[in-house]
């Protein structure tokens, strides 16, 4: 099994958290000696939680390279750019 220690940062990864769980894309943001801070994405809503480094993670099922990463930001730039729009 892998652990959080193994997550690079700035990388996007689909991870199963544990046997039977939704499969879910987190990005590890930042590293303490002992922690890592991580984003994800849960209906429609961004969090950020930290985990222990030594924390097991049931399974990485992919990691995103820099073009996947990209796609799946563009596919809610749109969605940033019609909440931008004001009407008078």
């Amino acid at each position: 099994m892998s652990t959080y220690s193994d997550l690079d940062i700035d990388t996007f990864y689909l991870v199963r958290l544990n046997e039977g769980a939704e499969i879910m894309l987190i990005q590890p943001l930042m590293e303490t000696d002992k922690c890592m801070l991580l984003w994800s994405e849960t209906d429609d809503e961004e969090i950020t939680f930290w985990k222990e480094k030594t924390d097991e993670i049931f399974k990485v099922v992919d990691e995103l390279d820099e073009e996947q990463a990209e796609q799946y930001a563009s596919l809610f730039e749109d969605e940033d750019e019609d909440e931008d729009v004001e009407f008078n």
